[in-house]
Parts: structure tokens; C-alpha cells; sequence
């Protein structure tokens, strides 16, 4: 049986997180807030996120023209010749939630064990599962997306994908197609695929692969497969690196039978600086579950800058 003295320590470690907390954060507060939750995330980081102030604006995108040097002369007009355009893109971001009950004993015996301070441990928690479920929705969000209800025949508007329209959706308004249909991927499909992107964007120096963990796998396989190297592919620590010349980004958890090339820069999270964190100990609830209930709201919205900068696979086997 524990000691008394146990019996204490546990108490008083617990009731650190028993505290009733509502704090709206501080701009520069929240948009610190968000940048250590979304470094949880494996692709969403190097996607450099945009931090606005107002749930809804313009983006702005800088076209850059060519063909626009001529030659000068004495009788020059300074009229420009147009060469620069600014173009906006609107954003409007939805408003999110992440909640969950904390059991004492976990968070307890997880500290415990580490020597963790309570508060910093609960945060990291948070922020760890938020990061996570925030490129899961970023990339992989419809507003046309359904689940079936409790009684198993009814579909209703699923709870997590129908919040907002992420990037695949959105990258698939591109007419530049392949459709590998049921066939399995090759490297060669990879390869002729790359002549669909329109020229004028192969000059982005941050042209990517958008693959699945999956399609991730099969790649390996058939490069591990042969006998010598075709330089069409590079594989590095179990990880495909590069591919037909461009590098390749694995997203965790994006859904299965889509690939995209395209820059890097032209997906855009965006968030805004409002952030609201909210704990509470009270309550016959959690008395009964003899836990803490953790609520974080925040304000999100994926914008795709360039549709046509997109050339997009899709297949059963990808």
C-alpha cells in the first residue's frame, strides 16, 4: 500500500493541473503557441505556415512576367511594361477544436517516472496529438465528406473531415492528370508524369513529391530490386529521397491513392494569432472520471496559391 507521504506527493503533483484555466492568448503568445504545436507534425512545418491576424483576407502572390527586357533607347517611355502583377488569393479560416479528458493517474505515473514538470507535460501533450491531427485535416480535409451514424445506414457530415477543404481536394481541381486507375505505380509512371507540369513552373527551386507512406514503400521495393541504379531514383535510409530529379516529401497520414508534384511554396496553412486554452477540474463529471478536461480552440484554413502549379496522380494501388 502507498504511504501517506505517496499519498501526498501524488496530490500535490495532480493538483497543479486541477487549477481551472481559461486564457485567451496573446498574439504573440498563441503564434509561439502554434509554431512549437505544428513542429510536431512531419510536413507541416516546412510548409512555413502564414500567421494573420483576421479570420478572413487576401493572400498575396507576386507573378513575375516574362520576355520583358527590351532594348533601350534615348526616346524611352517609362510606362513599365507590366512585368509584375500582384494577385490575392482570399482566405477565410474555420474555427477548431481539440478536447480531451486527461486521466490524474496517466498523467501522474507518466511524470513520475520522467521527472517532468505537470504543466509542461500536459502542454506537450496537447501539442503533440494537436500538431498531429492538424496535418491530418490540413491535407486531407472535404467539406463533402460523410461517415456512417450509430445506426449504421444513415450518413451523416463526418465530425473531423468535413470542417474545411484541404489540400488534396483542393489540388485535384488541376486538369494535369494521370490516372494510374488499378494498375500498380512504377518509376517509369513517376517519370512521364513530370512532362504534365506546366514549363513555367519547373523554375521553383522547391518542386516536391506529395507521397504516401505507402507509395513510399512500394518505391523502395522496386528500387531495392534491382541490380544496378538507373539515377532515377535515390534511396537513403530506407526513404525514397528523390525522384525522377526532384526530392520527395512523405506525408504522414494523407489518404492513400493520390501523389501531387508540385512547389513547396505553393501549399499554404494558414493560421490566425487567436488561440484559447481552456482546463477545468470541476464538476460530478470529472470527479467521476478522476480527471481533467483540456479544451484548445484555434482558427485554420489550407490554401493552394497556383491550381495549375499542380500535376496530380491518382490510382487504386498508390
Amino acid at each position: 500500500m502507498p504511504t501517506n507521504q505517496q499519498i501526498l506527493t501524488k496530490e500535490s503533483t495532480i493538483a497543479t493541473i486541477k487549477k481551472n484555466l481559461d486564457i485567451p492568448m496573446a498574439t504573440s503568445d498563441a503564434e509561439a503557441f502554434l509554431v512549437d504545436t505544428i513542429n510536431n507534425a512531419s510536413t507541416l512545418p516546412k510548409l512555413q505556415p502564414i500567421y494573420r491576424d483576421v479570420p478572413a483576407g487576401n493572400i498575396d502572390t507576386l507573378s513575375v512576367g516574362r520576355r520583358k527586357i527590351r532594348q533601350a533607347g534615348k526616346n524611352d517611355t517609362p510606362t513599365g511594361t507590366g512585368a509584375i502583377a500582384n494577385r490575392q488569393i482570399p482566405y477565410a479560416v474555420k474555427k477548431v477544436k481539440w478536447d480531451e479528458w486527461l486521466q490524474n493517474d496517466d498523467v501522474y505515473y507518466s511524470i513520475s517516472a520522467r521527472g517532468d514538470n505537470v504543466e509542461q507535460k500536459v502542454i506537450s501533450m496537447i501539442q503533440q496529438q494537436f500538431g498531429v491531427d492538424l496535418q491530418d485535416l490540413i491535407f486531407n480535409g472535404d467539406t463533402a465528406a460523410t461517415t456512417l451514424a450509430e445506426d449504421g445506414t444513415t450518413t451523416i457530415p463526418d465530425p473531423f473531415l468535413s470542417i474545411l477543404d484541404g489540400f488534396v481536394k483542393k489540388m485535384k481541381q488541376s486538369p494535369y492528370k494521370t490516372d494510374l486507375a488499378a494498375n500498380e505505380p512504377t518509376i517509369l509512371d513517376f517519370v512521364n508524369h513530370i512532362q504534365l507540369l506546366p514549363e513555367r513552373y519547373k523554375s521553383f527551386s522547391d518542386i516536391t513529391w506529395f507521397i504516401t507512406q505507402k507509395t513510399n514503400d512500394k518505391l523502395v521495393a522496386m528500387v531495392s530490386q534491382r541490380q544496378t541504379g538507373f539515377g532515377d531514383a535515390v534511396l537513403q535510409n530506407g526513404k525514397i529521397t528523390r525522384l525522377a530529379g526532384y526530392p520527395v516529401e512523405v506525408v504522414a497520414e494523407m489518404q492513400s491513392g493520390f501523389a501531387a508534384l508540385t512547389p513547396m511554396s505553393n501549399l499554404k496553412p494558414v493560421f490566425t494569432r487567436q488561440l484559447r486554452y481552456i482546463r477545468t477540474a470541476d464538476g460530478a463529471t470529472a470527479a467521476a472520471k478522476d480527471a481533467t478536461y483540456h479544451v484548445l480552440y484555434a482558427y485554420l484554413d489550407a490554401i493552394v496559391r497556383e491550381v495549375d502549379a499542380v500535376a496530380w496522380m491518382n490510382g487504386d494501388k498508390l
